[in-house]
This record gives C-alpha cells, structure tokens and sequence, in this order.
C-alpha cells in the first residue's frame, strides 16, 4: 500500500512545489559581468590604438560607437551589482545597504545612458552622411 502511493505522487500533485521560488544562479550574473568587461575593455584597447585625427568627434562614428560599447560593458555589472543588492537589501532591516544599492544603480543607469548616447549619435552621424549633410 506504501509503494503504491509513493508511486502515485507526483509533481503535479503538490501546487505548492509550483510557488516554490528556486535560487538564483550565481554563475550567470558572472558570466554576464566577465563578458561586459572584456567587451569594454577590448573597445577602449581598439580605441587607444585608433589614430588621433583632428576632426570632429562627429567625423568618425566608429570612434563614437567603440565609446559608447565601452561606457555599455562598463555600466552593465553595475547594474547587475546594484540589483543584487538591492534584492539583498529588501529583506534587510537597514536602510543603508538600499542606499548603498541605489547609489550603484544610479551609477550604472547614468553610465549606461552616456553609452546610448554616443551609440546614437554616431548613429545620427552616419545617417547625416549617408544623406549629404557634410
């Protein structure tokens, strides 16, 4: 009789092990900080190694782009970082550590719209050139 129920248990017969939140993986928020950083990194590299030119930042999109990877892989872990702590932060009873959460997602929000910004401004560069504006 035991082995008959255990048998007949499923899964599907418990909908509280559906709620059941599973922990987080600790590997992919790694992954995705050590891929955002080489992806900056290599990006201002290639850039140290452009030539200098005297024209306008506008003159060179490729320049503009590259800057705008760069400050993109810069701001992601920040706000990958801040998101953790701030989930860390919900279920502690200090204020502290939410403002320490919010100043690091600040952080990576501000950086990472500095990095839109010159991805689409380069992207505005070359459509001004594809046009005839210069």
């Amino acid at each position: 009789m035991a082995q008959e129920n255990a048998m007949q248990h499923t899964d599907t017969d418990n909908p509280a092990g559906d709620l059941r939140r599973q922990r987080p993986s600790r590997k992919k928020p790694l992954i995705a900080i050590v891929v955002s950083v080489v992806l900056a990194l290599s990006c201002f590299v290639v850039l140290a190694f452009l030539p200098a030119s005297t024209a306008p930042f506008f003159a060179s999109p490729l320049k503009s782009v590259l800057t705008g990877l760069g400050l993109l892989g810069i701001a992601f872990p920040f706000v990958i970082a801040g998101t953790l702590l701030h989930r860390k932060a919900a279920r502690s009873p200090y204020y502290e550590e939410g403002f320490i959460a919010s100043a690091v997602l600040l952080f990576g929000y501000v950086a990472a719209i500095f990095g839109l910004l010159c991805v689409g401004l380069s992207a505005y560069a070359l459509v001004v050139r594809l046009i005839g504006g210069e």
